[in-house]
Order: C-alpha cells, then structure tokens, then sequence
C-alpha cells in the first residue's frame, strides 16, 4: 500500500479565491468551496475559538465535497479543553460537543494542542490521563501537539501517548517526528520561523524540500500524512509543495 500525502491547510478564512482564479476549474459559490478544488484537506482551527452549530458543520461538509468527493476534514479541539480546563473535568463535556462536529465533518482526527505552559510533570499527566481514559471516541483517531518543554522529556510524551493511542503531531522543523503508539499516520502542522509572530513567515523551496525528505525518511508503517500549512503564504506554500510531491 502506497503512502497517502493528505495536504492542506489550517483554515480557509483567509484563502482568496482571485488569487488562485486560473486554477479554478468548477464555479463556487463559498469561500470553502474554491479552497475544496485545490486542496485535499483542512484543519477546521475555527473551533478552537468557537464551537460552531452541527447545521453548520454539515453545510461545510456538503459544500466541499460538492467539488471534491475525497475532501477531508479534521478538527481542532475546542480551547476550553486544552487551555481553560487544561484536560480538566470539566474538558469532558466540551469534548462530546467537538465529537459531534468532528462526526457532522467526517472527520478521522481530533488534535489537541496543548499550550505551552502545560508542562510535562505528574500533576498534567494524571489529567491528560483521566480526561483521556473516560471521553468517548469512537471511531475518532485523538492526535496530541505538545508544546512548551515536552520535547525535552520524549518518555512522557511516549507514555501518554502509548497509553491512549495518540497521534503525536509535531513541527517537523522544530521536532523530528515521534510514532509511540500510532504507527500508520503522521500529523505535521507547519508554523513557520517570523518574527515577532512564527506565522508570518514564506516556507522556501528549499525548506520545502527538506519537508518532502522527512515525509520520505518516515517509517513504512505510515501509510497517511498529513500536512497543514499555518503561516501567512500557507496556501501558496502548500500548493508548491503539493506540486513537488505530484
């Protein structure tokens, strides 16, 4: 089985249909729907700030694979959970309303992005571990972007990680890539090097190709990757590098 390369983006709030217009094929008639012929997935972040209605979710779902019958979603977990309630008892019940988007969506992942200053120590890890042990899944696949010092203590990243069979996402420019207990999918998130904020910033074609060694260098067992950009030129970064890997 070949290795699947799933590229998209963090988003299309800020994608401009007019400056991709000669590589639009189909009408549109939403933002979401000129984003849906170029690219083959998206990263709902939106409900990381809001949660938004199922009938929303549905529409989304309707109109990108309107124009693209392959069109994936995946989503971000609400704030609430990960950076409010910090995994807390009170994340459980806003994991079951981002469950229900994530299900209107069809989405195969949920990724948690753990902020910064939730650092590796017994106390977070007893509450990742609780939080983690009692929502109801289902068929989701959870993928888990730690941030902050975790990267300096990989064993715990491994240990929650096997323990709930997470997805570990990570940067691949900041972290190499880590497969503790889901080996058949890779989740980069690509933020970037600007100044003062990481997100403005130009992937070059040469970083580019870099990414495309990594996804090569990744073990056999991985059979999707998945690849979304989050900076300022993510669209045009992504396109190039869809082009670059055929």
């Amino acid at each position: 089985m070949a290795r699947e390369i799933i590229i998209g983006c963090c988003g299309w709030s800020y994608f401009r249909p007019k400056e991709f217009s000669d590589k639009l094929v189909r009408p549109y008639g939403s933002t979401l729907q000129a984003y849906a012929q170029l690219f083959r997935a998206v990263e709902v972040n939106s409900t990381f700030y809001r949660i938004p209605q199922l009938a929303t979710a549905e529409r989304w779902h309707s109109e990108a694979t309107q124009v693209n019958r392959r069109f994936l979603f995946t989503v971000k977990a609400y704030q609430a959970i990960t950076h409010v309630y910090r995994f807390g008892k009170r994340s459980i019940r806003f994991f079951e309303s981002i469950r229900r988007v994530a299900n209107s969506l069809f989405a195969p992942i949920v990724l948690f992005q753990s902020p910064a200053s939730f650092k590796p120590g017994a106390a977070n890890i007893k509450k990742m571990n609780g939080f983690l042990s009692q929502v109801e899944r289902g068929k989701l696949l959870l993928a888990w972007e730690p941030r902050g010092r975790w990267f300096d203590q990989p064993d715990l990243i491994e240990e929650v990680s096997q323990a709930h069979k997470l997805i570990v996402c990570v940067d691949p420019f900041r972290n190499d890539p880590l497969f503790p207990s889901d080996r058949r999918n890779a989740y980069f998130r690509l933020h970037g090097f600007g100044k003062p904020s990481m997100y403005r910033y130009d992937f070059s074609r040469k970083e580019l190709e870099e990414l495309g060694a990594v996804i090569k260098s990744l073990p056999p067992s991985v059979k999707r990757a998945y690849i979304f950009f989050n900076n300022v030129a993510c669209y045009h970064n992504a396109l190039e590098f869809a082009r670059m890997v055929g």
